[in-house]
């Protein structure tokens, strides 16, 4: 299979478990997508490369050099993609270029999750947001397959992924 010539680079700070999930889902559906998972011995080295998101989907254990780092990371993103249940950092990554996508289990996330059972989580966009197409996502729920081994942060993230850089991803 050859992938395109237009390669979409993901940034992810997560654990190495939940990491390897969201990258072996994510990159089985969007076939030119790259995700690198980010931590404080690699951050340095990447920050020359052009991240399309920045996904933090766990606590950011980084020193203030890295802050640094990730901060210059973010000068390009298109979107930063944060777990409010477990973050706070989004006040020293913002920017008024980037769309800025929140998920958790709270009210206020422009993701949330609504129902989450065995066998289904019915995931829930609280807030309109433009996917990378230019194409408006309206507020509603979508029912979901939870994914083995992927706690339900971890399948709130597949589905934003997908939700912006799926062509005829509908809610």
């Amino acid at each position: 299979e050859v992938r395109g010539l237009y390669m979409i680079f993901f940034g992810i700070i997560s654990n190495k478990k939940d990491f390897n999930i969201i990258k072996l889902e994510i990159e089985k559906s969007i076939k030119d997508a790259s995700i690198i998972l980010i931590d404080k011995e690699n951050i340095e080295n990447l920050q020359n490369i052009k991240f399309e998101a920045l996904i933090i989907n766990s606590e950011i254990n980084l020193d203030n050099k890295s802050i640094v780092f990730l901060q210059k990371i973010c000068k390009n993103l298109k979107y930063l993609i944060v777990n409010t249940d477990k973050n706070t950092y989004v006040n020293i990554l913002n920017n008024d270029r980037i769309c800025i996508i929140t998920y958790g289990l709270n009210h206020k996330c422009t993701v949330t999750a609504s129902s989450i059972k065995e066998e289904n989580i019915m995931i829930a966009l609280q807030r309109e947001i433009i996917d990378r197409y230019g194409h408006l996502m309206i507020i509603g729920e979508k029912r979901v397959k939870p994914i083995e081994n992927l706690d339900v942060y971890g399948t709130m993230t597949i589905f934003i992924i997908k939700l912006l850089y799926l062509k005829n991803m509908q809610i």
